[in-house]
């Protein structure tokens, strides 16, 4: 029994480090007319208007509702690095703007494409009334995220694994209400709470009841550098979720993500106290 507990808490944690705003990544890059492989045209200068552009940034600091729009179909690529330290601050420039400098490469570096798709026809649809679209947020594939986005922020409403019947058993995640993972308008000082209880669940074939509590801020805006493009106005959120299940110790995490207006969330770094320690244990970009 205490092997059983024991897996099943590790089996959760892996989740939560990959909770957060994986929909968001594609939510926006269906803002860019996708001619070119794979699937993104180069990020313009903002005050240019690629064709075929529905959204076009402002650089107001402020991302509205029509700032991160949902493309399904369209598959938005990554670059993915493992255990990578990573600077979270950044340096103030000559024009004192604040800069973060991701623009490095990273030996063991590899590629993750994701898409959102539609929720109807998934297995798991009825167990989500009220979800839009679903993202593969594991880059096993193993697991959906179930997204809805409405005027006032980005939800997520659980997670079903994405077959039905999987060889690591069956996952189905609910929340008893929708957790808020962004809220719209976004923009530095903004900081709210959710709170996602699920009861009933399954948990890789294995019965599973907690409490997830997100708490998260969004603090700072800067030109955020990446390999493939660079952004201004990027703000800066920081979020801390604690999974905290009926059986087990609770488990805290970390991330930082950064937005961009009509691009969504363009980098992100997850690990345990990670603006303590400046260690990643997986961190993304957009790329093209």
């Amino acid at each position: 029994m205490l092997q059983v507990r024991t897996e099943k808490k590790r089996m959760k944690t892996n989740l939560m480090i990959r909770m957060f705003g994986v929909a968001v990544a594609l939510a926006a890059v269906g803002c860019v007319d996708n001619q070119t492989h794979p699937d993104l045209q180069p990020w313009l200068p903002s005050n240019a208007a690629p064709a075929g552009l529905g959204c076009i940034p402002n650089l107001d600091g402020t991302l509205a509702a029509g700032e991160l729009p949902v493309a399904l179909g369209v598959t938005a690529r990554n670059r993915l690095v493992f255990n990578r330290p990573v600077d979270l601050d950044g340096a103030i420039d000559g024009a004192g703007q604040r800069v973060w400098d991701w623009g490095w490469s990273a030996a063991g570096e590899t590629a993750l494409a994701v898409t959102a798709e539609p929720i109807s026809g998934k297995w798991y649809a009825a167990e989500f009334p009220g979800g839009q679209f679903a993202v593969a947020f594991d880059v096993g594939g193993y697991l959906d995220g179930v997204y809805a986005k409405e005027s006032d922020g980005l939800y997520l409403l659980g997670l079903a694994s994405r077959l039905q019947n999987p060889t690591q058993g069956q996952t189905i995640l609910r929340y008893d209400q929708p957790v808020k993972t962004v809220p719209l308008p976004l923009q530095v000082g903004a900081s709210w709470q959710a709170v996602g209880k699920v009861s009933g669940g399954k948990l890789y074939g294995m019965g599973y009841a907690g409490v997830d509590t997100y708490e998260s801020t969004a603090d700072l805006s800067g030109r955020l550098v990446l390999p493939d493009l660079s952004v201004d106005q990027a703000v800066r959120v920081v979020t801390t979720v604690t999974a905290n299940p009926v059986v087990g110790q609770a488990v805290t995490k970390q991330q930082v993500s950064f937005f961009s207006e009509c691009l969504g969330e363009v980098a992100r770094a997850v690990g345990s106290d990670l603006l303590g320690k400046g260690q990643a244990q997986e961190l993304r970009r957009l790329a093209l």
